[in-house]
């Protein structure tokens, strides 16, 4: 996939490495993109590449990954911060508008889906320590808990932006806040009824 880095200044070039990759997904499909290409645009040689990523693959998956965790909810500051359910959807929404640009580059080679499939095999413990809000669940338990909410979050925001992001996002927190507070069925008699 793609290599952790040591240093400030690796991580740096790595992001550049990405945002690279990024433009170039604004401007062609991801599958006619080449490895050449993109170091070509990038000024590095090929062989540089590959001190940050496996593949071409292994950079989109980074790019996903690390604009994924830029929503602060996922950092150490961002989760000690007291919001309500409804403040911190507010702000999960707000994040993905802010992010139209990397969407739409996702959007324009079909690869929306690819979120959905970072987020399964987001590294949940390293990130985000959702035992504080599940303490009587074990880690398995935790983390499915976490994957189910989060593919769904994702789901919601998603269909938001193929709708144009018309919806505004007070209105998209409502609606998330009310699906989190509601148990999916109150009886197993309500099932098919």
């Amino acid at each position: 996939m793609y290599k952790l880095c040591k240093t400030e200044q690796s991580t740096k070039r790595q992001r550049e490495i990405e945002t690279c990759l990024l433009s170039l997904m604004e401007e062609k499909h991801y599958d006619d993109i080449r490895i050449t290409e993109l170091c070509e645009r990038f000024g590095m040689p090929r062989k540089a590449f590959y001190r940050y990523f496996d593949s071409k693959d292994g950079a989109l998956h980074a790019l996903i990954e690390h604009t994924y965790l830029t929503y602060s909810g996922f950092t150490p500051e961002g989760s000690q911060k007291k919001r309500t359910l409804r403040e911190e959807m507010q702000y999960f929404f707000s994040f993905w508008l802010s992010q139209k640009r990397f969407l739409d580059a996702l959007n324009k080679s079909n690869l929306l889906p690819k979120i959905l499939e970072v987020s399964l095999g987001f590294p949940i413990n390293e990130y985000l320590i959702v035992s504080k809000f599940l303490p009587n669940e074990s880690s398995w338990a935790r983390s499915q808990i976490f994957k189910f909410t989060m593919g769904g979050l994702l789901l919601l925001m998603l269909d938001w932006y193929k709708d144009g992001f018309k919806t505004d996002v007070t209105v998209m927190a409502d609606i998330a806040a009310r699906i989190l507070e509601s148990q999916l069925f109150s009886r197993l008699n309500d099932i098919g009824s």
